[in-house]
């Protein structure tokens, strides 16, 4: 199987991204309570954006790898850019989440926020179109 470099750029963000979920969640765990201007809050903050982070950063991988088996087209399109801006709302919304918990700004949270609604929905159209412009195989 051949891996485009499109595909390949956002399976390494991607991987990064899942990375730097899990070594949070291991802070969180340990000792962010302890360390964090915003004490339990910043617990709850830090959960919600390293779930965020890792459910997008493996959303990113399943629409890269799909996008990569699809013919050029309009769905192939479609379908690479619901995987950028899903890998956009894995950096913005759990970074706006992490600055809060350090009293930082968090401005950036809602923009990654509607990339992540963005790129579902973008995603949902491409699989539409995918399945239109497919063929039906006969039995």
């Amino acid at each position: 199987m051949k891996i485009s470099k499109f595909a390949a750029s956002l399976y390494v963000f991607a991987a990064l991204s899942a990375l730097v979920s899990v070594a949070l969640a291991a802070l969180t765990a340990h000792g962010l309570q302890r360390i964090a201007p915003t004490g339990a809050q910043a617990l709850e903050w830090f959960k919600t954006a390293t779930d965020f982070q890792m459910s997008h950063a493996l959303g990113v991988i399943l629409v890269a790898a799909i996008a990569d088996q699809l013919e050029a087209g309009r769905a192939r399109g479609l379908m690479r850019a619901a995987a950028l801006l899903l890998a956009v709302a894995a950096l913005l919304f759990p970074a706006g989440l992490y600055s809060l918990s350090f009293d930082g700004p968090a401005f950036f949270a809602p923009w990654g926020g509607t990339a992540s609604l963005a790129g579902w929905a973008v995603f949902a159209v491409a699989v539409v179109l995918a399945a239109v412009n497919t063929p039906e195989e006969s039995a």
